[in-house]
């Protein structure tokens, strides 16, 4: 009796033992789902990110079909300060640390930002190219139409970089910046506006990311491309905000951003991957 009322005893235990492990299991698994990536977020991009983050945004929804996430494009300077004015976002991706630096400063978007592109200039020209221009030099030519967008957006700023390595440059000469600016007729508030004009011939050349020069747009245009020397290399961050409503959506979304789909849309896209 004494051995078989031990043999009870381990098997009560065993069945004690293996339910433990099963509800234990069961947690495990309502843990996972709870963390499955779900619901929508609004991101706030770059207006040169448009054709690129449209079909990222796509393919994170495939990846995830009960995850949406919905796109503002605009100019970083403008998508900031909409920021900084109260409107809701939960991610954010600028063309310029320095957007993203004054985002942090005012407390509308996370200090940890990542890298997640690259970027550098070209110039372009409508294709009929009324004004002759065959080289950088000739940007500088008296009555060039010249459009730039404004000194605040990140492409305008680095277009000015640009400008400031040109004049250090023999071969351009140090009047070339102001010979440059002179030409300006026209400074927009973003990147496509400045691709807008010039393929509809209202300028006669403009500054764009190479990014921008799309299979349609180059029917249109003709790149005149910087020297590596003179180019200025641009740097995409993104980071979530700080009234992110779905935190675990935006930091699944970074994630894919900058993980191998993310970047392999980017590269075919014209930008510069990262590693991932």
């Amino acid at each position: 009796m004494t051995s078989l009322r031990k043999v009870y005893s381990l098997i009560a235990t065993a069945i004690m033992v293996l339910s433990l492990v099963s509800v234990a299991g069961c947690e495990d698994d309502r843990g996972d789902a709870d963390e499955a990536t779900t619901g929508d977020i609004t991101v706030f991009a770059a207006s040169s990110l448009t054709a690129a983050f449209e079909e990222i945004g796509q393919s994170f929804h495939d990846a995830n079909p009960d995850a949406t996430a919905t796109f503002n494009f605009g100019g970083s300077q403008d998508l900031r300060t909409q920021l900084e004015q109260g409107a809701s976002a939960d991610v954010v991706a600028f063309a310029d640390t320095k957007q993203m630096d004054s985002a942090v400063e005012s407390g509308v978007a996370n200090r940890d930002y990542t890298i997640f592109a690259h970027n550098h200039l070209v110039v372009i020209v409508p294709a009929d190219n009324p004004a002759g221009i065959k080289s950088l030099q000739d940007l500088a030519n008296p009555g060039v139409k010249l459009v730039f967008a404004n000194a605040d957006v990140p492409v305008g700023n680095y277009s000015r970089q640009f400008l400031d390595k040109a004049s250090a440059d023999p071969k351009l000469g140090a009047t070339y910046k102001d010979d440059v600016l002179a030409n300006l007729v026209s400074e927009e508030a973003n990147v496509k506006q400045v691709a807008t004009k010039v393929q509809l011939g209202e300028a006669d050349a403009g500054i764009v990311y190479t990014s921008d020069v799309t299979a349609e747009l180059a029917e249109d245009v003709v790149m005149i491309e910087i020297p590596d020397a003179l180019n200025v290399i641009a740097d995409y961050p993104i980071s979530q905000t700080l009234v992110s409503s779905n935190e675990m959506a935006a930091a699944a979304f970074i994630e894919y951003v900058l993980g191998k789909e993310g970047q392999a849309i980017l590269e075919s896209h014209g930008f510069i991957p990262v590693e991932p």
